[in-house]
């Protein structure tokens, strides 16, 4: 659920993304055949892989959340936000509830320009956030 939403969230902003000089690659964890089900319908211009195991996201430090962090006040509205924009959790999960998020904007040279870790479930970046960090990282490093 939460993962279909950000990754709708990013089709809505892709060109405001790619106009900052950035490429979306969303990693999610499952079989390449999610990824090819919901990246063209949600993020059609995003690059999406889909893991079995949460290789990646345990190499950018993100857990596995415990029952206080899936379900409490933000989460469940998290999840309301989610529900109300059309994103509900399918009966066969795709990949792992427990699982995490996180934003992450690498630079070409792989230094780690913005990082945002989920807290909660369903606790995802502010786009326009994203964009300024990116944007305040390039003038330091012009």
């Amino acid at each position: 659920m939460f993962c279909r939403e950000w990754l709708a969230q990013l089709g809505r902003h892709q060109a405001e993304i790619e106009a900052a000089g950035l490429r979306v690659v969303a990693v999610g964890i499952g079989e390449p055949k999610h990824a090819q089900r919901y990246c063209p319908q949600l993020a059609p211009r995003a690059n999406c892989v889909s893991l079995p195991e949460p290789l990646a996201h345990a190499a950018y430090g993100l857990t596995m959340g415990t029952l206080k962090d899936l379900l409490n006040a933000q989460s469940i509205k998290n999840g309301w936000r989610a529900m109300r924009s059309g994103h509900t959790q399918s009966l066969v999960s795709t990949g792992n509830e427990r699982q995490l998020g996180g934003t992450f904007v690498v630079s070409r040279a792989g230094i780690v320009e913005f990082a945002q870790v989920s807290a909660v479930a369903g606790d995802h970046a502010d786009i326009p956030t994203v964009l300024a960090a990116h944007r305040a990282w390039e003038a330091r490093n012009a």
